[in-house]
């Protein structure tokens, strides 16, 4: 019957391929955390500025509907979110150009959006 040396016949794992298994999960486990952690943070900012985008175009359409006279406005959406909307002439009478700019909650990102609307002859 041959004989098995005593080095093979042992089992399991040693201290040291213990010790690198550990290290992997360990960097495997905080990349995943620092991952999910930016993920949620990308993701509130994102719901900020699809907010602040959705004020601006309202925003908009209230001067497409009424089209104020030329000048600067600004205020606050019952969210919160501060806006300024600017309603400049055209060289074309019948038109005015309306920029909108929403500052999102907690993001120094604003959201801008311009349009030309047309103004019903008086």
């Amino acid at each position: 019957m041959p004989r098995r040396s005593s080095r093979n016949s042992r089992a399991g794992f040693g201290l040291l391929e213990v010790l690198v298994a550990l290290v992997v999960v360990t960097v495997g486990v905080t990349a995943l955390q620092r991952l999910a952690a930016r993920t949620i943070t990308v993701v509130r900012e994102d719901g900020g500025r699809t907010r602040a985008l959705f004020a601006a175009r309202t925003l908009l359409a209230e001067a497409a509907l009424t089209p104020a006279e030329p000048g600067r406005e600004t205020g606050e959406t019952p969210d919160g979110l501060g806006w300024e909307r600017v309603v400049a002439r055209t060289p074309h009478p019948a038109l005015r150009e309306v920029r909108v700019r929403v500052l999102p909650a907690g993001t120094g990102a604003a959201v801008e959006l311009v349009e030309v609307v047309r103004v019903a002859p008086r």
